[in-house]
């Protein structure tokens, strides 16, 4: 399913939530992304959502909706024209705070941080306690480049997005059907794909671990009879990602994958 169309099937279904995590290479896409989903929550039109013609979604398109607050990294005072490396923990505490004031205008009150990635662990955690008990009207648009950079408390709190790719694969198709391959036990076939994988360049290679890790939350929040067997490989591979991080072999890692599938 097309990501946009997605948004509007939980728009259709009020099932929003209060968290939403787009991920991407392309700031572009993910703004474009973050705005659509401002759009929706925000949107006061009738039928589907969001609807581009009250007044909301307007004021929301130019940037003006009241209840649409950006938050962005803060200029460095030591270094004119350049802004703080990291979203800083005092921003966060600060944006808490306002959380707790009612909407100016609408029924939801919005925050769209762009650079979201660039949080230290410290004003995740910070954040973290906003998105466990949020007010009922609050939401969170978080974007950044890779959903690794985010703490696995700070995923599980939100819907996974990914800009620019599909709803239901992640972004990913390869990363789909390892998903598919392993939680259906199909030996043969994850055979296949994990030797593709192993010889993919490091960046590709990497990106496809992220892309796996949101199609097995994808297919966990689904639902149904294969629920557990998705948590295990969102687990797992929250596991290849760390050892990632050591200089594992991706040959090691997909053996490990591979190793693992009847379990």
């Amino acid at each position: 399913m097309d990501v946009y169309a997605h948004i509007r099937t939980l728009a259709e279904r009020e099932e929003l939530g209060h968290a939403f995590l787009i991920t991407g290479p392309d700031p572009a896409e993910r703004e474009k992304l973050g705005l659509f989903c401002a759009r929706a929550l925000l949107c006061e039109g009738e039928g589907s959502r969001p609807c581009g013609r009250c007044a909301a979604c307007r004021k929301t398109e130019k940037g003006i909706h009241p209840d649409l607050l950006r938050r962005e990294r803060l200029p460095d005072p030591n270094n004119p024209g350049k802004k703080y490396r990291d979203f800083r923990v005092d921003q966060v505490r600060e944006l808490s705070g306002e959380a707790y004031i009612l909407p100016n205008e609408g029924k939801r009150k919005v925050f769209l941080l762009p650079e979201a990635d660039t949080m230290t662990p410290q004003a995740q955690n910070a954040l973290l306690k906003i998105l466990e008990e949020p007010p009922s009207y609050a939401a969170f648009l978080l974007l950044g480049r890779n959903p690794g950079a985010f703490l696995p408390t700070i995923r599980s709190r939100c819907v996974s997005l990914r800009a620019g790719g599909s709803a239901s694969e992640g972004g990913d198709p390869e990363a789909a059907k390892l998903a598919e391959a392993w939680i259906g036990r199909n030996g043969p076939a994850l055979a296949a794909l994990t030797f593709r994988a192993e010889k993919l360049e490091k960046g590709k290679f990497d990106q496809l671990l992220e892309g796996l890790y949101a199609a097995a939350g994808l297919r966990a929040k689904a639902g149904g009879p294969d629920r557990d067997r998705a948590l295990e490989l969102t687990e797992l591979t929250e596991k290849l990602r760390s050892m990632r991080k050591f200089n594992v072999s991706q040959g090691l890692c997909m053996g490990l994958l591979l190793s693992t599938v009847e379990n």
